[in-house]
């Protein structure tokens, strides 16, 4: 296992409620978060099941505008 852990679709909803954002709509399978570091972004991710992509992970962070190792903080914010 890498540094960081691999999230499924419900440990990401949870951590984004978690720091702040909050379910805006579902269409389809994708979800929309609001942004509480940045109101101008939404949050979108697939919940298709199984582990969402390292990649989205990383573009979920960088829209919050937050360090990967806040994102990964439990204590945080």
């Amino acid at each position: 296992m890498g540094k960081y852990p691999i999230l499924n679709a419900r440990q990401l909803d949870r951590r984004l409620r978690e720091i702040g954002c909050q379910f805006l709509r579902q269409k389809g399978s994708h979800k929309h978060y609001s942004n509480p570091f940045n109101p101008d972004r939404i949050i979108t991710f697939p919940d298709h099941g199984g582990d969402i992509p390292k990649g989205i992970i990383a573009d979920i962070i960088e829209d919050l505008g937050i360090t990967r190792e806040q994102f990964y903080d439990p204590e945080f914010p």
